[in-house]
């Protein structure tokens, strides 16, 4: 009776993590190998490539100690993680890839778009473009499996408290190769390793609640498995940055050269500010020497430079500063009448 009271509360919560975990939204993928998104963008723009026979070529089933699979070990859509790889490598910077694993069925559909565009438009029905074609194209595939490449654990037990922990390494292979569609030469073949960790932990309590009557026994473990699917994926785009390193060397292509860092003007701007202040300080220091001069001090230098007789100069004074204060008077309007006459009559010569 007290084991059923102990199991209750543990089947209902472990119905309800089932319920959560039913209730969670797909999640999208993103990209597994970070190195993919670190690569420069191309020199000469995107890369038309195409992609042939990818797929599984190990022929090995799921590994079970118990019973013999008949499930593959690896994934049978290769390919499709293939062209994944090739539209996010370099921020979809890198290649163009052309269908070529449904081509029957793209041929097919070309065909009927010629025949409904005859039927309705007749003779001025438009023909179709040409297809996109490559210069060079994929192939390889997953060429190995190899399971338990590693195993091991630890596990102790004291006073019927026990608790053990084993591990499981497998490995997984996969060849990519370039050839040219021109020469039929194998331009590029890489060869790329990731490894499948699989852990499992478990603890467990032995102990007798009473005298030869009742028995306690509890058993908890975990088992972790990283899924062939994610390494086979972050596989093939780990093959594909390392094609692209490899081509770049060989001179297949080239990255894109950073842009020249702008010329150092700083040295030219501190020269500028420095003749700048200079100037505004010669500009004030004349400033201040004119504000502090009154305006018998600028008729006297003026007196000094053109070398007019002392009365004639104070006449002269007199007469500016009265026309300052009345410009109407008729003597001040005949001699601004003069001046001006004097100044229209003087001829001009060339210096």
């Amino acid at each position: 009776m007290m084991i059923n009271k102990l199991l209750i509360p543990i089947l209902a919560i472990l119905l309800s993590g089932c319920a959560s975990l039913a209730s969670m939204p797909p999640r999208v993928s993103e990209v597994a190998y970070k190195a993919m998104l670190k690569v420069e963008e191309p020199e000469n723009g995107k890369i038309v490539l195409a992609v042939y026979q990818f797929g599984d070529l190990t022929g090995q089933q799921k590994p079970n100690d118990n019973f013999g699979e008949m499930s593959k070990a690896v994934t049978q859509g290769a390919s499709n993680l293939l062209i994944k790889a090739l539209k996010d490598v370099g921020a979809g910077q890198w290649f163009r890839v052309v269908e070529r694993e449904s081509l029957q069925s793209l041929l097919q559909e070309r065909k009927l778009i010629r025949t409904t565009r005859q039927m309705t438009q007749g003779d001025k029905a438009k023909p179709l473009g040409p297809m996109l074609y490559a210069g060079a194209y994929l192939t390889g595939g997953i060429v190995g499996y190899d399971s338990n490449t590693l195993t091991g654990g630890i596990g102790h037990r004291f006073l019927g408290i026990g608790a053990k922990i084993q591990y499981r390494q497998d490995t997984v292979t996969v060849m990519l190769r370039l050839i040219n569609v021109v020469s039929g030469e194998v331009e590029l073949a890489v060869m790329v390793e990731k490894t499948i960790l699989s852990i499992g932990a478990g603890g467990d309590k032995f102990k007798y609640l009473d005298l030869d009557t009742q028995l306690l026994e509890i058993e908890v473990g975990i088992a972790m498995n990283e899924p062939v699917t994610y390494a086979v994926r972050k596989a093939i785009e780990g093959s594909v940055v390392e094609l692209i390193k490899a081509g770049e060397k060989k001179g297949l292509w080239k990255y894109k050269p950073e842009p020249e860092p702008e010329p150092e003007i700083v040295e030219e701007v501190d020269e500028v500010l420095e003749e700048l202040i200079e100037h505004d300080n010669e500009v004030r220091e004349t400033v201040k020497e004119n504000q502090s001069k009154t305006y018998a001090q600028h008729h006297e230098e003026k007196l000094a430079e053109e070398e007019i007789p002392e009365e004639v100069f104070t006449q002269k004074l007199l007469d500016e500063l009265e026309c300052g204060v009345n410009p109407h008077k008729l003597e001040c309007l005949e001699k601004s009448n003069e001046t001006s006459n004097t100044s229209s009559d003087t001829p001009h010569t060339d210096r």
